[in-house]
């Protein structure tokens, strides 16, 4: 009896010793993880109407920006390059007709400012029927584009079936672009994109939208993105899209929650799903989301969605995380706890 007694209390002993050493060997291990986090270099984007502190190691690449409409890019080229390619697509709308056999090109409008220099283009005019109440109505449309140039940055605003009318938007549009070089940030309130920002004001049915991604040639499988979208809500709530997910309910060992729940950033208010997913091949990944839905009638509280995955492969080559679950989530805290809003100047 003394035996067993003494066995129980030998094992007992043991295992409490081996627990101590575990979280001992997990603190120092979990202090070096927040260590690296604190040391890791940061730099700042402006992303809409916020800012967020990404690794200044990571790459930052700008999605196409739309506001009413007109898609956005920032194209970097010489002054020569710009030129031409304005010209050709002049030349080339001058050669081509409508559907009405007419000229494809109505107006070619130069931009000429203390800031700015290019054209706007309205272009391929044509018949638009549909019906309402049972009546049909007849209506035209056209494309207007604008290409316009500074400090070395060249913009192109593109938009099919446009009214007519909206010609003087865009010229509007356009007296409100500020360019913004590298690591340069605005003094005023506004949207900023890629290169570039639109003063404020900018009405909020205008539903500007931009998005960026971010990714480390060190570690291939992770992507990170922000979307942001004013004037729209989803129809329900990460959380709630989250519980009725039926993927989820299948495959329930498959899913290993992280941290889920209501989260508040930097007075943004949002809700977050943390996970870890055992794929069904083996491979082991991380989704993460935070998501707030903003407001329908806020420019400055629009939708909001960030975003971490990880054991992203090639197809038919797929990797595990190259995150451990510490790591991703230290990873995670230190770039969404950095988003806020730029100031509502």
């Amino acid at each position: 009896m003394k035996k067993n007694t003494f066995r129980v209390l030998f094992f007992l002993l043991l295992s409490i010793l081996t627990l101590f050493e575990f979280k001992e060997k997990y603190i120092i291990w979990r202090l070096k993880v927040d260590e690296q986090s604190k040391a890791l270099l940061m730099k700042r984007v402006c992303v809409g109407r916020f800012t967020i502190d990404v690794p200044k190691n990571y790459v930052v690449t700008y999605r196409q920006a739309t506001v009413n409409g007109w898609d956005i890019s920032t194209i970097e080229e010489t002054n020569e390059a710009f030129y031409i390619r304005i010209k050709n697509k002049e030349d080339r709308l001058l050669s081509e007709k409508n559907e009405h056999n007419g000229k494809s090109l109505e107006i070619s409008y130069d931009i000429k400012t203390n800031e700015l220099t290019g054209k706007i283009f309205l272009y391929n005019r044509q018949r638009l029927d549909y019906y309402k109440n049972g009546n049909k109505t007849v209506t035209e449309s056209v494309s207007i584009d604008a290409s316009v140039r500074s400090k070395e940055l060249s913009y192109d605003f593109t938009s099919e079936l446009r009214s007519a009318d909206d010609f003087d938007r865009l010229k509007e549009i356009l007296n409100q672009l500020e360019i913004l070089q590298d690591s340069e940030s605005s003094r005023h309130g506004g949207f900023c994109f890629d290169h570039g920002m639109l003063r404020d004001p900018v009405p909020i049915n205008y539903h500007e939208h931009v998005s960026i991604f971010l990714g480390i040639k060190s570690n291939p499988d992770l992507a990170i993105s922000l979307s942001t979208t004013a004037g729209v809500r989803p129809s329900s709530s990460l959380l709630q899209r989250n519980e009725a997910s039926v993927i989820q309910r299948e495959y329930a060992s498959h899913f290993h929650d992280l941290r889920i729940g209501a989260r508040a950033i930097n007075g943004v208010p949002g809700e977050e799903v943390l996970q870890r997913v055992d794929e069904l091949n083996g491979v082991k990944g991380h989704n993460f989301m935070w998501e707030s839905s903003g407001s329908t009638e806020d420019i400055f509280l629009p939708s909001l969605t960030l975003e971490l995955s990880t054991g992203l492969g090639k197809p038919g080559a797929p990797v595990n995380s190259s995150l451990t679950d510490s790591e991703a989530l230290a990873l995670w805290d230190k770039i969404s706890s950095s988003l806020r809003r730029r100031p509502e100047l």
